[in-house]
């Protein structure tokens, strides 16, 4: 009887032990759990002041440029002042999406994306340049710098709008033709592009920023672009990108050969399909150079899409290129060349502009 009597002494000790380091653990972890959510505020409110100053700062200077307040001379420099400091805060928020929600991350994104638009519209207006256009339209005589300070803020909404309504472009209206760009007309230029089919596009040399829009059934071919690249409403097209930023809108059917350090964006996009950049030309190594883009990172495997936000399953709207051979360029543009006949019924044209 003593003998069980202390056997059940033993037994109901060992189950109050347990229970006891159970209720431990559990508190533990409860602990752990709240550190981690006091951590990650924390980092989310100090990545929202601080994004909030950056963008400030940045809006202040653009404000003070539209009002004349910088001299000529310095225009050039006070621009590019502000296109380093937009790409740092996109740095800055590539690297914050481990802890921010797709809603952030979607918000801060935008943000970024018209003070590109609004910095790159002020900087066409204050400093225009010849544009290699092909529409056949006469540049728009020079704007006097704007004095009001709150117009500043109508660019911003302006920049929202439509992309054909703000730029010169520097190809378009453009049907069945091989259109080559080389280094002098691309080096650090902002390259626009509408209303073009049947296309093969090259540009070969590292431009600051790309922006298409409108492009049915062709094919571009791009070298290193320091900034961003941004498209719109393309159809059945093929492209060959390099580039710090990616973002795409209202696009269906598209194949790209992407390098990107930043993580790609689309948006409002369907039959998405995306493999490993591969266009090679004779300069293409001293043009990473020259745009600063980092080669060895490429981010292409690591897509946003803003219009599934499910971190549960991946996004139906885009995919991964598999099983398929990389395209040798070469043999494109030759059978390009060699076979393309548009709708007029004569050959494609070779434009080398």
């Amino acid at each position: 009887m003593e003998g069980d009597s202390e056997n059940r002494k033993d037994q109901i000790l060992e189950r109050l032990n347990k229970r006891n380091k159970d209720r431990q653990n559990y508190l533990d972890v409860k602990s752990e759990q709240r550190s981690k959510e006091s951590v990650q505020n924390e980092g989310v409110d100090y990545f929202s002041a601080t994004f909030t100053q950056r963008t400030i700062d940045i809006e202040r200077r653009l404000k003070d440029l539209q009002c004349g307040e910088a001299p000529p001379t310095d225009l050039a420099r006070h621009f590019a002042d502000i296109t380093l400091e937009i790409q740092d805060l996109q740095r800055y928020l590539t690297a914050s999406t481990m802890f921010l929600s797709d809603f952030k991350i979607k918000s801060c994104q935008n943000i970024l994306n018209t003070l590109t638009s609004v910095s790159d519209e002020t900087r066409q207006r204050l400093l225009p340049k010849k544009k290699f256009g092909f529409s056949g339209k006469k540049t728009a005589a020079k704007q006097k710098p704007l004095a009001n300070k709150d117009l500043v803020d109508a660019e911003i909404s302006k920049a929202k709008e439509n992309l054909g309504s703000s730029f010169s472009w520097t190809i378009a209206n453009r049907k069945g033709e091989h259109i080559v760009l080389d280094s002098r007309q691309v080096n650090g230029q902002d390259i626009t592009i509408s209303n073009v089919s049947h296309c093969l596009v090259e540009l070969q040399g590292h431009p600051g920023s790309v922006q298409v829009s409108r492009a049915s059934k062709c094919t571009l071919l791009c070298g290193p672009i320091a900034r961003s690249f941004f498209a719109e409403h393309l159809d059945d097209c093929t492209l060959a990108v390099a580039c710090q930023q990616l973002r795409l809108h209202s696009s269906h059917g598209i194949r790209i050969y992407l390098h990107v350090t930043c993580r790609a964006i689309v948006e409002d996009c369907r039959a998405i399909e995306i493999g490993e950049f591969n266009y090679d030309y004779a300069q293409l190594e001293a043009d990473y150079l020259a745009s600063g883009l980092n080669k060895s990172q490429n981010n292409y495997t690591d897509v946003a899409d803003f219009n599934w936000l499910s971190p549960d399953a991946p996004s139906p709207n885009w995919s991964l290129l598999k099983d398929h051979p990389d395209p040798n360029w070469n043999a494109w543009r030759r059978d390009f060349i060699a076979n393309g006949e548009n709708s007029s019924g004569h050959k494609d044209d070779i434009s080398i502009i």
